[in-house]
């Protein structure tokens, strides 16, 4: 008896092999990222919420991601190139539209400009019915912005804007915080979490004038000069699709936090 179930099991295993070695094999993706807490870094749970989007969405579709959390200019160099497959989140612009190809959108949070609470900065046009007008208002004002970010299109091409430069959200919010720019470009959850969290902006008194200028989308911008990201775009947007169907996108909203803020 003791033989024959040795053998059986022998010969079930060699049944099993070749059904195993059909398997297809799961593409491996690198994707570029930056510290954009709360959509995405290093020390959140699972990366954040876009990294744990793309991720589940690939995954459902046989491509495993990985994801490397970097200055965004080196990850905008490094996709651009092909170095890596792409670079998440972005916001879709024609710029980019022409650097990179663009997964189907998945949601992001409202933008705006930042004031200090005590400022009575205030658009004098609804920025919903004319934001051009709504821009022009507050165009004596010093403007932060995030170097390499993509803002809003009507934003990033009105010239008639005093704009600053800074290396990230957190520096933009803290020379804000600190009177050295009059107001700031930001998301809402990125700054929310930026106040709650930055030792150096404990007790700034900030707020995004109302109302946001949109809630714009986010995407993965897929390298044009990557095979991989050819092969894996069409998978990702498969999954992705089905987040937002299913109702998983709106669990990993809540998972995160974003959506609590005022």
């Amino acid at each position: 008896m003791r033989a024959v179930s040795v053998f059986s099991a022998i010969a079930l295993s060699l049944i099993c092999m070749p059904l195993a070695a059909q398997q297809p094999a799961r593409l491996q993706v690198r994707l570029a990222t930056l510290e954009w807490p709360p959509y995405v870094g290093s020390a959140l749970p699972d990366q954040g919420y876009a990294a744990e989007v793309v991720r589940d969405a690939c995954a459902r579709h046989g491509v495993d991601v990985k994801i490397d959390v970097m200055p965004w200019a080196r990850a905008l160099m490094l996709g651009l190139r092909g170095d890596y497959a792409g670079v998440m989140p972005e916001y879709r612009s024609t710029r980019r539209e022409a650097e990179f190809a663009f997964s189907i959108s998945f949601p992001g949070g409202p933008v705006g400009l930042y004031r200090r609470r005590s400022d009575a900065i205030a658009y004098a046009q609804d920025p919903s019915e004319d934001l051009d007008a709504a821009l022009r208002s507050v165009s004596q004002y010093r403007i932060g912005i995030v170097r390499d970010y993509i803002n809003n299109a009507t934003f990033d091409r009105a010239a008639y804007l005093n704009r600053e430069e800074a290396a990230s959200d957190s520096v933009n919010l803290r020379k804000l915080a600190h009177g050295r720019v009059d107001l700031a470009f930001a998301d809402r959850w990125v700054a929310e979490y930026l106040l709650r969290t930055d030792p150096l902006l404990r007790g700034a008194e900030l707020e995004m004038l109302q109302p946001p200028i949109e809630e714009p989308a986010l995407h993965i911008a897929w390298s044009r000069q990557s095979d991989i990201a050819a092969a894996a775009r069409p998978a990702c947007d498969a999954g992705l699709a089905e987040l937002l169907s299913d109702g998983t996108i709106e669990q990993l909203r809540k998972r995160h936090g974003l959506g609590s803020g005022p």
